[in-house]
């Protein structure tokens, strides 16, 4: 197998260690590393060390990681804890979108990372869309555009590489690409004007961008943008973009990913770094499939150098890694985006927390009571049934303490929201939040005082918290279309 072929294919470090010790592994160009890797700054550094110290004398390889903030971040103890995206976007500054990424870079270089994928570009435009949903900035392309660029500068200017994702946009559908193929089905002009307007601001710049397993028909009505020729054309001639085009994993069921030749058609099609997540096997298997359709002229070695050249440049441009015990340039800025992002919707933000009932909806990924610990807690299904509910409003109405209603996604769990509305015909003064994206905020007409907190991390449960009960105003907006807004956009 060629050096070339190695370096191009993007393998993954999952079952290449066991308990942090490096065991074999191909000499693929770059790693990618997941929680099931390890989720500490100091657990990630000792493979990372490993990985580089197996490629003496040459240039590193990329090791890339998703750290976005909220949901998706790989790496979570020894780190600051960053809101998601869509938080980001509520606050709205730029310059907190800086610090963000400064802070982002401080913590992978400490990790040994030279490759973030991240920022989201993806537009919040479908509610339906979980896959997406908070990883978003929001919905407004030009916003989106601002705060991604310049949170992917900080991340640039601290040392690590970004990778803009997901071209040409996955916000507009509710398909999750890791399970089906999903469509985008709108005119080329609307593409152009929405979807793909924050990829066009950060194109001429950007060193590194994600294709989709998402089939925009206006562009390619047969193959998903990570195989397809024509929507690599126009990221590259009609955006000016230069750098290399990353495909998302390529076992992802968007695009059965189950024979290695697919690995030839990404190239193919023009991208320059391949991603596999999961099975290294399948990883070589690919790289013998690349350099067999070389060999028999299927794939022209011009193709491959190209590939090579842009990969090769994203190597060379890697960072040494950070002493693990340097103090950060900006702590506590995850938890102040949170709070600078919690969004009054109407009424009186705060409560107190030594009289008051929290009713969750869905297992909190962190609890509010974490926060509060006199705080009285209910955890509900995310789709309760009636008896539940019920049982809920006699606890609260014995305990005599005001709710503070944690809805999660009610505009895609009816029942939830039925309850919701139960809650407050009850308790007319009960605080409803809405916790991950604010789409259902339409779903409460009768709540009187009704927030919105983009998320139920920890950075984001402590900028509710500060809200909630330090008296904080909410200085936040929403950063999404929602109601007569969406169906206009």
């Amino acid at each position: 197998m060629s050096d070339q072929t190695c370096e191009l294919a993007f393998g993954v470090i999952a079952s290449g260690f066991e308990n942090g010790a490096l065991t074999e592994l191909p000499p693929f160009g770059g790693y990618l590393l997941f929680a099931r890797n390890g989720t500490s700054a100091a657990t990630a550094r000792e493979v990372t060390d490993a990985l580089r110290s197996q490629f003496a004398g040459v240039p590193p390889p990329l090791i890339g990681i998703d750290q976005e903030g909220g949901r998706v971040a790989r790496l979570r103890e020894g780190v600051e804890p960053m809101p998601p995206m869509l938080a980001l976007g509520a606050a709205g500054d730029v310059e907190l979108a800086a610090r963000a990424g400064e802070q982002t870079a401080f913590d992978l270089r400490r990790a040994g990372c030279s490759l973030d994928f991240a920022p989201v570009l993806d537009l919040a435009l479908d509610p339906r869309n979980t896959v997406i949903g908070n990883r978003s900035l929001g919905s407004d392309p030009e916003a989106v555009a601002q705060l991604g660029e310049r949170f992917a500068r900080a991340l640039m200017g601290g040392g690590v590489t970004p990778c803009y994702k997901h071209f040409p946009g996955h916000g507009a559908t509710d398909v999750d690409s890791h399970v089906a193929r999903p469509f985008v089905d709108v005119a080329e002009a609307t593409l152009r004007r929405r979807d793909l307007l924050p990829f066009a601001r950060v194109a001429g710049t950007a060193p590194a961008i994600m294709g989709a397993h998402v089939v925009a028909r206006a562009l390619d009505a047969e193959n998903p943008a990570s195989l397809s020729a024509r929507a690599v054309a126009l990221l590259r001639d009609d955006l000016g973009f230069c750098g290399a085009y990353v495909t998302d994993c390529l076992e992802m069921g968007a695009v059965e990913g189950g024979d290695p030749e697919i690995a030839v058609r990404a190239l193919l099609a023009g991208a320059d770094l391949l991603l596999f997540s999961h099975r290294p096997d399948f990883a070589r298997a690919a790289a013998g499939a690349i350099e067999a359709a070389v060999a028999g002229g299927r794939l022209p070695l011009a193709r491959l150098r190209e590939a090579h050249a842009r990969v090769l440049r994203l190597r060379t441009a890697a960072s040494d890694a950070l002493p693990l015990d340097l103090w950060p340039p900006h702590p506590g800025v995850g938890r102040e985006i949170a709070r600078r992002a919690v969004t009054l919707i109407r009424g009186f933000p705060h409560a107190d927390p030594t009289a008051s009932h929290a009713l969750q909806f869905g297992e909190p990924a962190v609890s509010l009571a974490r926060e509060a610990p006199a705080l009285t807690e209910t955890v509900l299904a995310l789709e309760p049934d009636g008896a539940a509910v019920e049982n809920a409003l006699e606890s609260m109405a014995h305990g005599g303490r005001r709710p503070i209603v944690l809805a999660r996604r009610a505009h895609v769990y009816p029942r939830q929201a039925a309850a919701v509305a139960r809650v407050v015909e009850r308790f007319p003064d009960a605080v409803v939040v809405s916790v991950l994206e604010p789409f259902d905020v339409v779903c409460f007409p009768s709540a009187r005082h009704l927030l919105a907190a983009y998320g139920d991390d920890s950075a984001c449960t402590g900028g509710l918290a500060d809200v909630l009960f330090s008296g904080i105003m909410p200085q936040g907006r929403l950063p999404l279309f929602v109601g007569d807004e969406f169906a206009r956009a």
